[in-house]
């Protein structure tokens, strides 16, 4: 893959992480980059597909950084403040997490992005399960604690990133810490 098709891709996550979708805009990329928009066309095949390829690269660093950290941790609780920490480095200085912007965003994208995105959101979901595998006495079913642990942090994510600071992220934490059984 060429540089400057590496460095149009992090002009995009970084102009999306700022703002949203619309954002990463091919005139708005190719100043950013010091290139004509039409350059950018001759790279991506359109917006769409930048935007497909940008959250293909984001599951896959995203995945393999998570499975990484956790690769030889079997507690639930330890499992969970993992996820909760990459989760929570996403959003830097005021900046929303990829996942959130394109979450948010959902009804800006094409069935393959919106598939991509559902099928890394099952992901979640599905290691969430696994982790809470040999987690006893859950104060709700294991799929419903999975569900509300993931709603939890992107919410909490959302709300610090329109407000600043990181209170909402601090008590997700501090929840998460607080489910002893686990």
């Amino acid at each position: 893959m060429s540089e400057t098709r590496d460095q149009l891709k992090q002009i995009a996550a970084t102009q999306i992480r700022q703002k949203n979708l619309a954002a990463a805009s091919f005139r708005e990329m190719g100043k950013a980059a010091g290139i004509k928009s039409s350059s950018v066309h001759y790279h991506f095949k359109s917006r769409d597909a930048l935007l497909l390829e940008v959250l293909q690269d984001y599951i896959v660093q995203f995945s393999a950084e998570l499975d990484s950290r956790t690769e030889d941790i079997s507690s639930p609780r330890q499992r969970m403040l993992c996820l909760f920490d990459l989760c929570s480095e996403e959003v830097i200085e005021g900046q929303q997490s990829l996942l959130l912007a394109y979450i948010a965003g959902r009804h800006e994208l094409t069935d393959a992005s919106r598939e991509a995105l559902s099928g890394f959101l099952e992901y979640l979901y599905q290691w969430l399960l696994e982790s809470l595998t040999s987690a006893r006495f859950l104060p709700v079913p294991r799929e419903s604690l999975a569900r509300v642990i993931v709603a939890a942090i992107e919410g909490a994510a959302l709300a610090d990133c329109g407000r600043g600071g990181n209170d909402h992220l601090t008590t997700v934490r501090e929840w998460i810490t607080s489910l002893t059984r686990l």
